[in-house]
């Protein structure tokens, strides 16, 4: 459960490197 919690403090950090690849890629894909 410490996992756990600690991934959501990261989360906010992470998120952008999760979301921004995610973007790209739906970009390019509808280039």
């Amino acid at each position: 459960m410490e996992k756990f919690q600690s991934y959501l403090g990261l989360d906010r950090s992470q998120q952008h490197y999760f979301l921004y690849p995610l973007i790209f890629q739906e970009y390019i894909y509808v280039l």
